[in-house]
């Protein structure tokens, strides 16, 4: 038997070591965070669970196995370094699950010591710590790689996985926003340690300012971050924005300056940089134009603006942010020119409605009034349904979440039915709503949650079928039996439940009778009360046995088995709340969406009153300058001959009295 432990186990090992997902982001660091300090020691002993409960429970089913004298493998560091290899492979390919099953059962088996210290051993390490990482399994994944940074000699001859794990562990930190406990995490980092992953440390530190509100901190901290790190873009990018909220402006512009002036980012671009560097670039010079536009400084701001290439995802906003600086110049030609240039790129982005009331604007300034008034009219005529619809969206928890998946996947919105809501009039909403940071980050711990639980599920049937066969030594647990889990009949009842959800925001869009939902309603308030009895009974059949302790391998199975039902219940609760939390977070989205159309309709009623008066004033205008004896220019167009020619006529314009043919007394002139 040459594999250490099956897979299907390792799900529930990474579920077990696992931490709860929280709801909402954790609290921040102290003020003081740093490097080398921390806060209080509750963050500071998940590590050591995770270490206990996930590790731990790899070696004991290691020293069980060696105990019945089943699928021991003496290790050889061949078998290391291939080990890691085929890890890697399955990581390439996405996955992640396998990865992390292959590197565990190497780093945790009895003889992985041996080869703590060399290449290949630091290498498996810190694999098993990144794929971790990877599934957002961030404190098992802590554990691993502050061990590649405890082992002996891991900064000699450059440190290459120290390095690696400093890095892995920023960007953790950055993902979860949990600065203070991977901050502790890096103190065994020496002074010195290379330029760039001290520069790494620096910039986490300042995110871990900004986080507590502290922005002198944050700046002492950005201003440590050289050139040869990659976050040198974002630390100068945000300690100009810093300065700028301070009220120092020019020294926020110089800052800015070093990342999005095209001679100056040409000498101090580190080639270090990664892929990120050109969206912050652009994002710098669209602050550029902000603080110019702020301070009345047009022409500064046409220019940053200018300077946003045209393959930028932000090129939208910042033509429409430059035709805003010359209609408030009174170049109303030039935010002519750049309106139509946004409009030419025939794309949904997040100004169009406010880029449409501009337009109509342009036009009254330039006393274009008919024009005007068409583009006001056609504008109420499109973004009032709009408005209605995301209204009649936001009263519907399934049709929101809908919506904001196709939104948070970059996927075509149009292409989902939601509420009955025509598919242009979703694309429409799905380029306009601006969803909070927050939001993204309760998404991506729900799909952890789904993901980890989905594995939980598959690793309590193998659980029983290697229960089953220890006792009777073969056979297999009957597919049948699966009809019969608790988390099954759960997803079934959500998927309901969620069906459900959908048919009556379906109807409530087609304005059906109450009689019709009356049923669905109580349908649907029938299968959540079904859900919470369940998760309820679920916890109570797991507290209702009593510890189970043992260490042969059918007391392990059975302990993994009641905590697999603990797990379900906890599942439950936390699907529960990172429900409550996404629904408010995208709601909030979508009644911000509601208030910025309501207010931009009534300045389109507003414009096609001022359309009204000024054509009244060009007449009165227009009529005084007739008393006055001017004609109007189309009354003096309209002396014009040719303007009246039909396609078969032709005209000789006046060329005065005298011909050069014309006979005056019998002579040739």
């Amino acid at each position: 038997m040459r594999r250490l432990l099956p897979i299907a186990l390792l799900p529930l090992l990474v579920g077990t070591a696992q931490a709860q997902p929280p709801v909402a982001p954790s609290a921040p660091p102290s003020a003081g965070v740093n490097a080398g300090t921390g806060a209080g020691a509750n963050a500071g002993d998940a590590p050591a669970a995770a270490d206990q409960l996930f590790a731990g429970a790899l070696r004991a089913y290691h020293a069980a196995l060696l105990s019945r004298r089943l699928g021991l493998e003496e290790l050889r560091r061949d078998v290391v370094g291939t080990r890691v290899a085929e890890a890697e492979q399955l990581m390439a390919t996405g996955r992640i699950d396998e990865a992390i099953a292959r590197l565990a059962e190497l780093v945790e088996h009895p003889q992985f010591e041996l080869f703590a210290d060399s290449e290949e051993g630091r290498a498996a390490v810190f694999r098993l710590g990144d794929a971790l990482a990877t599934a957002a399994l961030y404190e098992p994944a802590r554990v691993y790689l502050r061990r590649v940074l405890a082992t002996k000699g891991s900064w000699d001859g450059g440190g290459t996985w120290a390095r690696r794990a400093v890095r892995r562990l920023v960007d953790m930190a950055l993902e979860s926003q949990e600065f203070a406990p991977i901050a502790r995490d890096l103190d065994s980092v020496p002074a010195s340690a290379p330029e760039e992953v001290r520069g790494e440390i620096a910039y986490m530190n300042g995110r871990a300012q900004e986080a507590v509100g502290s922005p002198d901190g944050a700046l002492g901290a950005y201003a440590t971050v050289t050139q040869r790190c990659r976050f040198w873009a974002q630390a100068t990018y945000l300690s100009g924005l810093i300065q700028v909220e301070k009220g120092n402006a020019k020294a926020g512009e110089n800052l800015l300056c070093k990342v999005a002036d095209p001679k100056r980012s040409a000498a101090t671009t580190p080639f270090f940089a990664d892929e990120k560097f050109f969206a912050v670039r652009d994002l710098a010079r669209l602050g550029l134009g902000r603080i110019a536009h702020e301070q009345s400084r047009n022409d500064d701001a046409s220019y940053y603006y200018y300077l946003v290439p045209k393959d930028s995802d932000r090129l939208a906003e910042a033509l429409y942010e430059a035709a805003t600086t010359r209609y408030e110049k009174k170049d109303y030609e030039g935010a002519r020119e750049l309106l139509d240039e946004l409009g030419a790129l025939g794309i949904h982005h997040r100004y169009e409605d406010e880029a449409w009331v501009l337009s109509a604007w342009i036009d009254l300034a330039r006393c274009k009034f008919p024009e005007a008034d068409r583009q006001l009219v056609e504008f109420l005529r499109r973004y009032e349904p709009v408005r209605d619809a995301a209204r009649r969206i936001g009263d519907s928890d399934a049709s929101t979440q809908r919506l904001l998946a196709a939104v948070h996947s970059g996927s075509d919105a149009g292409g989902a039915e939601i509420g009955g809501t025509s598919p242009e009039v979703v694309r429409t909403i799905a380029a306009l709503v601006r969803v909070d940071s927050a939001y993204d980050r309760v998404l991506r711990r729900r799909a952890v949650l789904e993901r980890e639980a989905s594995g939980l599920v598959a690793a309590s049937g193998a659980l029983g079928d290697m229960q089953r066969t220890i006792a009777t030594h073969g056979g297999v647990r009957p597919s049948a039996e699966l009809a019969d889990d608790a988390g099954i009949k759960a997803r079934r009842a959500r998927e309901a439940s969620d069906g459900i959800e959908h048919a009556l925001a379906d109807l409530e869009a087609a304005k059906a009778p109450a009689e019709q939902l009356a049923p669905l309603r109580q349908q649907l308030a029938d299968l959540q009360s079904q859900l919470v009895r369940g998760a309820g009974a679920a916890g109570d059949a797991s507290r209702s046995g009593g510890p189970l302790t043992g260490a042969d391998l059918p007391d392990l199975l059975r302990a993994d088995i009641a905590k697999a039902g603990e797990l379900q219940t906890q599942i439950a609760v936390a699907r529960k709340d990172l429900a409550t939390a996404e629904s408010g977070l995208a709601k909030d989205a979508l009644h911000r969406l509601d208030l910025r159309l309501s207010r931009l309709l009534r300045r389109a009623r507003l414009g096609r009153i001022e359309s009204v008066l000024g054509r009244k004033r060009a007449l009165e205008v227009e009529v005084e300058a007739i008393r006055l004896g001017y004609l109007p220019q189309d009354a003096v167009d309209s002396l014009e001959a040719a303007r009246y020619l039909e396609d078969n006529e032709e005209y000789w314009p006046f060329e005065g009295d005298d011909w050069p043919d014309e006979y005056v007394g019998g002579e040739t002139k």
